[in-house]
């Protein structure tokens, strides 16, 4: 499950049935990052923690 949270619930839910490898975090990217906004409008921010995918 790849989720985009915000303080008001989810912009976005990816879920898929193996491991995510670094295609799927591509595509969620792509599908995700048209609902943030510039800074420092509310969802301006995005933060990723240190997964390999998220490296890739």
């Amino acid at each position: 499950i790849l989720p985009a949270l915000t303080l008001d619930g989810y912009i976005a839910l990816h879920v898929v049935p193996d491991s995510v490898d670094s295609i799927e975090f591509y595509d969620f990217v792509l599908n995700d990052l048209p609902k943030m906004n510039p800074w420092p409008q509310p969802c301006s921010v995005l933060i990723l923690d240190n997964c390999n995918t998220h490296k890739s």
